[in-house]
């Protein structure tokens, strides 16, 4: 009713069929629809956020996979049609440099959203939405600068794998669909926080709602053995004091990361044992031990994605914020810090500024995947950034085992070690049984309970009910 309405009124005379010509295989309201909706999301997260739409019939590839709803070079006459009826109002790219036009809903559209008999909640992903990506690029910066990446065609059948990926992707998100992820604190659903970038900092929103939560399996540089990570969900978006504080179904959650990753992948693919704290060396900086570790740790794991110790060191400066001291250190003094941190860690010292990163990234894409399929057969959800893994506080115990046998299983019986900030009540509960509970009773301070705003609450009963009427 709500998109019909706005067809007849002002599209359907200009678009309407005449029979002749190349059907498209999603018409034209149907994709008006999907335009609107969109518009409709961005409104009800964030009154200033503005989407993106491509004014160019290029922009479309209706039988692409990544096409879902095959929106196809209407869309962009859609979008021109709107501006002209005054709907939506705009602020136009340049298609040639890659500059999406951002478009957002006049006040005429609002009144129209005000009125709708639906909620953010009603307004889903399609079921075919791909999920496994293969990417020609990096998914991260490289020197600093954003690559502009490219999803790649591809069969089924050109990596065996990909069906069971994608079906085990499909559960998963399943699942998170049913979960409620939040963070009690939160009055409003979204976060604002500073970013580092190449000229300074700037304030991000994160939009904190269960409408971002899709989790996408990407690989990069077009090849099946290169990444292979998880991306998506808004807890990947957001720093760690924030993460400590998210619920997952109103109860508290715990994180676990593994200690040097990708550092101890070398040492394990060598087949040697993970090292505790392999970014800690002599002292080669005047700085406190804390802080040129942190500078170490930075610099090692742009070499390991870097092909060349020049580019690591471009890369590392790169990163670095506008004014921080960091930023104008010399190549010798990086070649320094580098040095240090090889004479300790000799056995891997060849394997720096190989461009090893998305070997290593494939690694830990499958162990990730590995982790999630455990936890999404047994109805559980989690959360991934990464390497890093946050579970309800009901469940840690039981992923510190499941990560334990995901690197068992990929490193041929080696595992890495397990950071923890805080103890779950599962765990608390297993000293209860070993008559330890009084030695141990500290750590139920470090549990993540938080005092529960009004509008958090109304956001959780309002999730509670949405799921209850789903079929």
């Amino acid at each position: 009713m709500f998109v019909g309405k706005l067809w007849r009124q002002y599209f359907e005379e200009k678009f309407e069929q005449t029979g002749k010509g190349k059907r498209p295989k999603t018409l034209p309201r149907n994709q008006l629809k999907v335009l609107l909706l969109d518009l409709y999301v961005g409104w009800k997260q964030d009154p200033t956020m503005v989407i993106g739409v491509g004014l160019a019939t290029a922009s479309y590839k209706a039988d692409s996979r990544y096409n879902a709803l095959h929106i196809s070079d209407i869309m962009p006459a859609l979008a021109r049609h709107a501006h002209e009826v005054g709907l939506i109002d705009w602020h136009k790219g340049s298609e040639s440099a890659r500059r999406t036009t951002r478009v957002w809903p006049t006040e005429l559209l609002l009144k129209e959203f005000r009125g709708a008999r639906f909620g953010l909640l009603d307004v889903g992903r399609h079921e075919e939405q791909e999920l496994i990506v293969l990417s020609d690029a990096e998914f991260y910066e490289v020197d600093g600068k954003k690559k502009h990446r490219i999803e790649l065609e591809y069969e089924d059948t050109d990596y065996p794998p990909i069906r069971e990926m994608r079906t085990n992707l499909k559960a998963y998100n399943e699942l998170l669909g049913r979960t409620f992820v939040d963070i009690p604190t939160l009055d409003r659903p979204f976060i604002e926080q500073f970013v580092t970038e190449k000229n300074g900092q700037s304030t991000k929103r994160v939009q904190v709602g269960q409408s971002n939560k899709l989790v996408r399996r990407i690989f990069y540089r077009g090849s099946w053995e290169f990444g292979g990570r998880l991306h998506g969900g808004w807890w990947q978006q957001v720093k760690s004091d924030w993460r400590k504080q998210i619920y997952i179904n109103d109860e508290p959650t715990v994180e676990q990361d593994y200690s040097g990753m990708h550092v101890n992948l070398l040492y394990g693919l060598k087949g040697l044992p993970a090292v505790t704290d392999p970014y800690t060396v002599d002292q080669v900086l005047d700085m406190e031990p804390q802080e040129q570790r942190k500078h170490i740790k930075s610099l090692v794991l742009t070499a390991i994605n870097a092909k060349t110790e020049k580019t690591a060191f471009q890369a590392f400066r790169g990163e670095q914020p506008k004014g921080a001291p960091a930023k104008s250190f010399k190549d010798v003094t990086l070649k320094t810090m580098l040095d240090a941190f090889k004479e300790k860690n000799a056995p891997i010292a060849e394997d720096l500024c190989t461009d090893r990163g998305v070997e290593l990234m494939a690694i830990d894409g499958r162990i990730t995947a590995s982790i999630i399929n455990g936890f999404t057969t047994k109805n559980i959800p989690i959360l991934t950034i990464h390497d890093s893994y946050i579970t309800s506080y009901e469940h840690t115990g039981l992923l510190r085992t499941m990560m334990n046998e995901a690197t068992y299983e990929e490193l041929g019986g080696l595992e890495i070690n397990i950071d923890q900030e805080g103890v779950g009540i599962d765990q608390y509960r297993a000293f209860s049984n070993m008559d330890r509970a009084n030695d141990y009773s500290y750590m139920l301070k470090s549990i993540n309970t938080a005092e529960r705003t009004q509008r958090y609450k109304h956001r959780l009963q309002q999730f509670e009910e949405y799921v209850k009427q789903k079929p």
